[in-house]
């Protein structure tokens, strides 16, 4: 399955209040910025995904989590993003402001059910969308530019609708569109990478129906393919360690070798013991 960060992290950063506005749909253009910090977490985290919205009735932060696999751990991970959030906001003296967190799946295989946290006297819990459970008609009618490439995953009017038919509709909207801040091209490789993704369309639909000359143009897919092309290369680096390590190579020689740090090294070794 094609990675899908890329393009989620530029559409998210380029049209951030269609997505706010998917969720909280009373939500204003100006309400919304992009929560911003130069505190850096422990362990991984996504404080790049999270919009401040200065809502009137009270002031917020919005998390999005895109979901583009299948995590068993992600109710705790979830929590530990919010913990590192409101470790931000406490470091620069803001308190602990309301947050809405939000996890979006693409892919129904992705979704394994666990989204909720127990303990005496404690429970957690965050948004759950099923982009296949969505209406693709609403998504239209609010003209959620951002949301876009993600027509085809999405639920049409019909009951019984060719994938085809589906991927029509989907692709004759977003050439319909004028938007500043991503183009025609953009929307329509993102929209390729998700499609491919799905394994909802036939072999080579996709392809007959978005040429690829448009959406090699776009700077979303050109990000894509850099990193497509680059975890090809570690992955490759990966395998040359794990085979040398299996030889008995010294570690120092397989870091020489592989260019990998020291780090990766000793797990790979650690994995193989």
């Amino acid at each position: 399955m094609p990675k899908i960060d890329i393009p989620i992290k530029r559409l998210l950063q380029q049209r951030p209040a269609d997505w706010a506005r998917y969720v909280q749909p009373d939500c204003r253009e100006d309400w919304i910025k992009e929560f911003k910090t130069d505190y850096t977490p422990k362990k991984e985290s996504r404080l790049d995904s999270v919009l401040e919205i200065n809502d009137p009735e009270g002031h917020y932060l919005l998390h999005f989590e895109p979901m583009g696999y299948n995590d068993r751990t992600l109710p705790a991970r979830m929590l530990r993003y919010r913990s590192d959030i409101w470790e931000a906001t406490l470091d620069k003296g803001k308190g602990t402001p309301s947050i809405r967190q939000v996890v979006i799946f693409f892919y129904e295989e992705d979704d394994n059910g666990i989204h909720h946290l127990s303990d005496k006297g404690f429970e957690y819990t965050y948004t759950v969308i099923k982009v296949w459970e969505e209406r693709r008609q609403s998504v239209i009618d609010k003209r959620l530019v951002g949301l876009y490439p993600l027509l085809p995953l999405m639920r049409g009017e019909q009951m019984e609708e060719k994938p085809e038919d589906a991927l029509k509709e989907s692709i004759n909207v977003a050439r319909g569109t004028e938007s500043k801040s991503l183009t025609k091209q953009d929307l329509l490789a993102a929209m390729a990478i998700f499609a491919e993704g799905s394994g909802k369309f036939p072999k080579g639909l996709v392809t007959s129906l978005i040429r690829r000359d448009m959406i090699m143009e776009s700077t979303i897919f050109q990000e894509w393919a850099k990193e497509e092309r680059e975890e090809g290369v570690k992955e490759g680096k990966m395998e040359t360690a794990r085979a040398a390590l299996k030889k008995g190579i010294p570690e120092e020689t397989v870091v020489e070798i592989t260019g990998l740090d020291q780090e990766t090294i000793l797990k790979l070794k650690a994995e193989l013991n």
